[in-house]
C-alpha cells in the first residue's frame, strides 16, 4: 500500500508578492490613464486650453478733436508699452526678470509706469502723494488705499480678534481711524510683508529637492517676523529705492488680480529702440511683452488746455462705476475736465482684442481669434484755434507784464497771476475762444506715472506754506502765513479760501466768480432808460460824491471821488460815473416804492442778460456750455436775505459774547456751541438761534408776524434757561460781582439781552430792505458775483440787440468716416427787450470808451474797426486792510463787441488783482486783430506792420495748420511730454 504525503504549501516568496504590488499599481495607472484620456478626456481638454488661452485686449483710439476750421486739437499716436504677465515661471523668476527690465529701462533714459500713491522723496522720507488738497478727500484715499491692500485685517484681528459675524458701523469707524493712524513708513513696512518681499533674501538653495522643511520653516520664520524687520533685512543688500520699485510692480500686480488675467503695464511711451532692446531679449524675460498702444495727442501742447481738458487714471473710488461701463479700471484712462470729460461717451473707442495661446513663460504661440477695435466719434468744436491762440498767450503775456516790469510804467502788481479770457461769436453764441491762466500742457498727463515730483506737486498737491511765504515777501501781505492761507489744525493742510494761489487745473473762464465792477453798468443804463427813470438826453451833475439823497445813510462816490459834471447816459458810460448810475438805481427804486418789486427790478434785467438767475426758478440756469460752470449771483432781495441770515449769527455770537451791541451793554452772554457744553445746553443755545433765523426768514413774506415787543417776550425764557444752564456764565456773573461789588439782578439782564436780540432782528431787517445793497449791485458790487463766461454772454446778448443764445463749444460730432451723428444749431433762450434809440445811446457811450476821453484809449489807439467797451475796476473786498493783510488787489475787467454798427464777436477778460480795468483791455484787441485779421488786412495792407499786437498774435504765431500734416505723423517722430 502506497501512501500519499501530506504536501507541503508552497510560500510566495518576495519577489512574487513585489510582481503583484508592481502588476496592481501599474493597472491602476493603466485605468486612470484610460479614465483621464479617454472618458475624461473632452473635460480636461477645455481646462487645458483654458489655463493656456488668454484674451489679450486692445486699447481703442479715442476720437479726435477739430477747431471749427477742421484744425486738430486732439489726437492718438501709437507708441510702445511694456506689460509683465502672471505665470508660473514669470512668478518664480520675477525679481530677476525685474532687475532686468529696470536696467533696461535706466540704461535707455526710461521712466516705469508708477501710480502708486506711497512715494519716497529726494531725502529717502516716505509721504502719500496725494492729487487733491482737501483734508476729507485725503482722508478718504489714504483709507481706500490701505483697505484695498487688505491693511484693516491686521487691526481688525488686534481689535475684535475674536468677534463673529459682521462687524457694527462703529467697529469699522474704529478700524478706519487705527488705519489713519499708520504713517506712510508703517504703510511701507506692512506692505513689504503683504507682498512676500523676503522672498528676495530667501537662500536659493532650498529650492532643491529634498530641502521643503527647510524651505517651509525659513518662510514661517519671516512670517512671523514684522514689516519693519523684513525690512531691515532686505535694506542690507538692496536700497530703499530698490524695495519700492518692486513693490510697484507687485502692487498692481495685486490690484489686477482681482480681474482675473489682464498684463500690468510696466513702462509707457518707451522709444523704438528701447522697445527693440527688450524684444531681443524676451526669451530671459518671462512674462515681459511689448506692444503698440495708442495714447492722447496734443499738438498745440497748452493751446486750448481749458477747453479740452485731459486724460487720466480711473480713480480707485470710481472704479465699479467705470467697469460696469466696459473699462478696465487698471490700465484705462479717462477725460478729466473739458471736452474730453463732457465727451467722453463719445470719445472712447470701442476695445478689440486677440485670444491666444501662450506657454510657459507667458509668451504667445498661437492666435485663435481676433477682435478689430474701433476709434471713437470725433468731436468738431466752435473753437478757431487761430483766435483762442491770440487770447490765450496775449493774457498770458499781459499777466506776465503786470507781475514783472508793470505796464504802462506803473508799479508790477505782483498778485495778478490768474485770469480768463472768451470770446463769443455774437449771433450764434458758438464761443470761439476760451483761455484760463495759468493753463497747462495736456501732454504731460496722456501717459501715467510720468510726472516728476515737482510737477505732481504743482498741479495736484500745492505747498501752500512755501508759495505763503515767497507772496508774502512779493506783495508785502500784512496778514501772515495763517491769514493768507487757514491751516487746519487736525490735518495740518492749508486752505486756499482767499483764492490767491494760481490753479492751472481751475477754470478761471468758468468756474471763477468774480465781481463785474464797471463793466456792468450797461445792464444798469438798459434798465434806466427802458424804465424811463432817465431820457436819452437827460443830465444830471456829477459831483464824485453821491451825497444829493442824505436819506440812504451813507455817501458813495466815483473813482477817487473825482466829478465829471454835467453827464447823460453817453458821458456816464464813457467816463464810468459811478455818481449817474447810484442815481439810476435810486430812480428805479423809488418808482417802485422801495418794495421787494423795487430791490429786484435791475435783477430782473439781468438775469435775461444771462446774469446768475432768478432763485424762484423762473429764469433756466446756466449759460448751456457743455463743460462744468458755475451760476453766478445777481443781487436781488432774496439772494441778498440768504446771505444775511447766512452770516448773521457770526455777528450775533460775537457781539453778545462781548457784551456789547450798537452801544448796549450787557454781562457777555456766549451762545456759541461749545463741545464742553451738556447736551440740554447746547439745544437751548440751538433753540434761542432758531427762533432769531425764523424771525428773519419772515423779512419780505407776506404772512402775519409777532409784533417787536411779541417777539422781545418770546425769546427771554430761551435767555433765561441759558444762564441757568451755562456754567460759563456762571461764572463771569460771579467775576463780575466781585469786579463790581454789585448782586447782578438776573431778571433785569434777561431783559436787557432780549432787546439786545430784538433790536438785533431790527437791524438785520432794515440791512435787508434798504437801498444800500441795490445802490451797490448798479456799478457790479456787493454781492454780485458772475463767472467771464457769464460776462462774455451777457456782452453777445447785448450785442445781438438783447437776443440771448444758449452758449456753446461744440459744432457736431462725426463717425471716422465723416458722418455726422449730431448737430448742434443756434438756440434762442431768452430776449431782452431794448428800445432803439436807447440801444444806440448805450453802443455810443460804449463806443467812447476806447476813444480820445476813453479808459481804454491807448490799447485800442490805431484800430481801425469801432468798437463798444466797458472797463471795469471790481473790488475785492469793501475794507482796504483786507487788502493790505492778504496782498491782493481789485481785479480788472472789460467787455466789449465788434465792429460796433454790426456786431460779430463779443469778448470778456478778467485779470485777477490787476487793479484797473483797462489792463483787462489787451487780450481783446488781441482776440479782435486774430478774429478780423482778413478784413484789417483789406482795410489797410500794411496794417501787419503797423500793430505790434497783430505781428505778435497772428502772422508770428507758431500754432500753423495741420488739417493733412499731423495724420502722416510717425511714432518715432512723437516727442515724449
Amino acid at each position: 500500500m502506497i501512501v500519499q504525503k501530506p504536501r507541503k504549501k508552497k510560500k510566495l516568496s518576495r519577489y512574487t508578492v513585489l510582481n503583484i504590488i508592481m502588476l496592481t499599481i501599474f493597472g491602476i495607472i493603466v485605468i486612470k490613464l484610460l479614465y483621464l484620456q479617454v472618458y475624461k478626456y473632452d473635460d480636461y481638454k477645455e481646462r487645458a486650453d483654458v489655463s493656456s488661452t488668454r484674451f489679450v485686449a486692445e486699447k481703442a483710439p479715442r476720437g479726435k478733436i477739430y477747431d471749427s476750421k477742421g484744425n486738430i486739437l486732439a489726437t492718438n499716436t501709437q507708441t510702445y508699452t511694456l506689460t509683465y504677465t502672471k505665470t508660473d515661471e514669470s512668478q518664480e523668476r520675477f525679481y530677476e526678470t525685474m532687475d532686468k527690465v529696470f536696467k533696461i529701462l535706466s540704461e535707455n533714459s526710461e521712466k516705469f509706469q508708477d501710480d502708486l500713491l506711497l512715494k519716497i522723496d529726494g531725502n529717502g522720507k516716505f509721504y502719500y502723494d496725494f492729487k487733491t488738497t482737501s483734508a476729507d478727500s485725503r482722508k478718504a484715499v489714504e483709507k481706500l488705499f490701505k483697505r484695498d491692500r487688505g491693511l484693516h485685517e491686521g487691526v481688525q484681528k488686534k481689535l475684535f480678534k475674536d468677534e463673529k459675524g459682521d462687524l457694527t458701523d462703529t467697529q469699522i469707524d474704529k478700524i478706519n481711524e487705527e488705519l489713519l493712524k499708520m504713517t506712510p513708513e508703517d504703510t511701507f513696512y506692512e506692505l513689504v510683508k503683504t507682498y512676500d518681499m523676503y522672498e528676495l533674501i530667501l537662500n536659493p538653495n532650498l529650492n532643491q529637492e529634498g530641502k521643503e522643511k527647510e524651505k517651509e520653516a525659513e518662510i514661517k520664520k519671516y512670517t512671523n517676523m514684522t514689516g519693519k524687520e523684513i525690512t531691515d533685512l532686505l535694506l542690507e543688500k538692496y536700497s530703499i529705492n530698490d524695495l519700492r520699485n518692486y513693490m510697484v510692480i507687485k502692487d498692481t500686480i495685486k490690484m489686477q488680480s482681482f480681474k482675473g488675467y489682464r498684463a500690468v503695464t510696466i513702462a509707457n511711451n518707451i522709444k523704438r529702440d528701447t522697445a527693440f532692446i527688450v524684444e531681443q531679449k524676451l526669451n530671459d524675460l518671462p512674462g515681459i511683452a511689448v506692444s503698440l498702444t495708442p495714447i492722447r495727442l496734443y499738438p498745440y501742447k497748452n493751446l486750448g488746455s481749458a477747453v479740452l481738458g485731459y486724460m487720466s487714471s480711473i480713480g480707485s473710488w470710481e472704479e465699479s462705476t467705470y467697469e460696469l461701463q466696459g473699462y478696465d479700471a487698471s490700465s484705462d484712462l479717462i477725460g478729466t475736465a473739458g471736452i474730453e470729460s463732457a465727451f467722453e461717451e463719445q470719445l472712447k473707442g470701442t476695445k478689440g482684442g486677440s485670444t491666444i495661446k501662450v506657454n510657459s513663460k507667458g509668451k504667445e504661440t498661437e492666435k485663435l481669434f481676433e477682435l478689430e477695435s474701433y476709434q471713437g466719434n470725433n468731436v468738431h468744436l466752435t473753437i478757431d484755434k487761430d483766435v483762442q491762440y491770440a487770447a490765450q498767450q496775449s493774457l498770458a503775456d499781459q499777466i506776465n507784464a503786470l507781475t514783472t516790469t508793470g505796464v504802462n510804467g506803473e508799479q508790477p502788481w505782483k498778485s495778478a497771476t490768474r485770469g480768463a479770457v472768451v470770446a463769443i461769436e455774437v449771433k450764434t453764441g458758438r464761443i470761439l475762444a476760451l483761455a484760463s491762466y495759468p493753463d497747462y500742457d495736456p501732454n504731460l498727463f496722456a501717459i501715467p506715472g510720468q510726472l516728476t515730483p515737482e510737477q505732481s506737486e504743482k498741479y495736484f498737491n500745492p505747498d501752500l506754506e512755501k508759495f505763503g511765504k515767497e507772496f508774502i515777501s512779493k506783495t508785502g501781505a500784512t496778514g501772515g502765513l495763517d491769514k493768507l492761507f487757514y491751516k487746519d489744525e487736525e490735518s495740518g493742510i492749508r486752505d486756499d479760501s482767499n483764492d490767491v494761489y494760481p490753479r492751472s487745473f481751475y477754470n478761471y473762464a468758468t468756474l471763477g466768480l468774480i465781481p463785474p465792477g464797471s463793466a456792468f453798468k450797461p445792464v444798469t443804463a438798459v434798465a434806466g432808460l427802458q424804465e424811463g427813470v432817465f431820457a436819452i438826453g437827460e443830465t444830471i451833475f456829477d459831483g464824485g460824491i453821491f451825497d444829493i439823497h442824505p436819506e440812504i445813510g451813507y455817501k458813495p462816490k466815483n473813482y477817487g471821488g473825482i466829478g465829471n459834471g454835467p453827464t447823460d447816459i453817453k458821458k456816464a458810460l464813457e467816463k464810468s460815473s459811478n455818481f449817474y448810475f447810484f442815481e439810476t438805481e435810486y430812480r428805479l427804486y423809488n418808482k417802485y416804492n422801495g418794495g421787494i418789486e423795487a430791490q429786484n427790478k435791475l435783477a430782473e434785467y439781468a438775469w435775461k442778460f444771462g446774469l446768475g438767475s432768478d432763485p424762484n426758478g423762473k429764469q433756466k440756469l446756466g449759460t448751456g456750455i457743455e463743460i462744468p460752470e458755475r451760476i453766478g449771483t445777481m443781487y436781488s432781495f432774496e439772494e441778498y436775505k440768504s446771505a444775511k441770515i447766512s452770516t448773521s449769527m457770526y455777528a450775533f455770537v460775537n457781539a453778545f459774547k462781548k457784551g456789547e451791541y450798537t452801544g448796549r451793554t450787557f454781562i457777555p452772554f456766549d451762545i456759541e456751541k461749545l463741545d464742553d457744553d451738556s447736551d440740554e445746553l447746547k439745544a437751548a443755545k440751538q433753540a434761542l438761534k432758531d427762533k432769531i433765523l425764523a424771525r428773519l426768514e419772515l423779512v419780505g413774506v407776506d404772512v402775519e408776524k409777532a409784533t417787536d415787543d411779541e417777539f422781545n417776550k418770546s425769546v427771554e425764557p430761551e435767555i433765561l434757561k441759558i444762564m441757568k444752564l451755562s456754567t460759563k456764565y456762571k461764572e463771569t456773573i460771579d467775576s463780575y460781582e466781585k469786579e463790581k461789588g454789585i448782586k447782578v439782578d438776573l431778571e433785569n439782564e434777561v431783559a436787557k439781552l432780549a432787546n439786545a436780540v430784538t433790536l438785533f432782528t431790527i437791524d438785520q431787517k432794515t440791512e435787508m430792505t434798504n437801498i444800500a445793497e441795490p445802490i451797490n449791485a448798479a456799478i457790479g458790487q456787493g454781492i454780485s458775483n458772475f463767472t467771464p463766461l457769464e460776462l462774455a454772454n451777457y456782452m453777445a446778448t447785448l450785442a445781438n440787440n438783447g437776443v440771448r443764445n444758449r452758449v456753446r463749444l461744440v459744432d457736431k460730432i462725426t463717425t471716422q468716416d465723416g458722418e455726422v451723428v449730431k448737430e448742434f444749431e443756434t438756440e434762442q433762450v431768452d430776449k431782452v427787450d431794448i428800445d432803439p434809440q436807447n440801444y444806440a445811446a448805450i453802443k455810443e457811450g460804449m463806443r467812447r470808451v476806447t476813444n480820445s476821453g476813453g479808459y481804454a484809449q491807448t490799447v485800442f489807439d490805431g484800430f481801425p474797426i469801432k468798437t463798444a467797451s466797458k472797463t471795469g475796476t471790481a473790488d475785492f473786498r469793501s475794507d482796504d486792510e483786507k487788502y493790505k493783510e492778504i496782498g491782493r488787489q481789485p481785479y480788472a475787467t472789460f467787455g466789449g463787441f465788434a465792429p460796433l454798427d454790426d456786431p460779430k464777436i463779443a469778448v470778456f477778460s478778467v485779470i485777477y488783482d490787476a487793479s484797473r480795468g483797462s489792463f483787462a483791455s489787451m487780450p481783446a484787441r488781441a482776440v479782435y486783430e486774430a478774429y478780423f485779421k482778413d478784413e484789417l488786412i483789406k482795410m489797410d495792407p500794411n496794417y501787419p506792420s503797423k500793430s505790434s499786437m497783430f505781428k505778435k498774435y497772428v502772422t508770428d504765431s507758431p500754432y500753423k495748420d495741420n488739417k493733412d500734416t499731423l495724420e502722416q505723423v510717425k511714432t518715432e517722430e512723437i516727442k515724449k511730454p
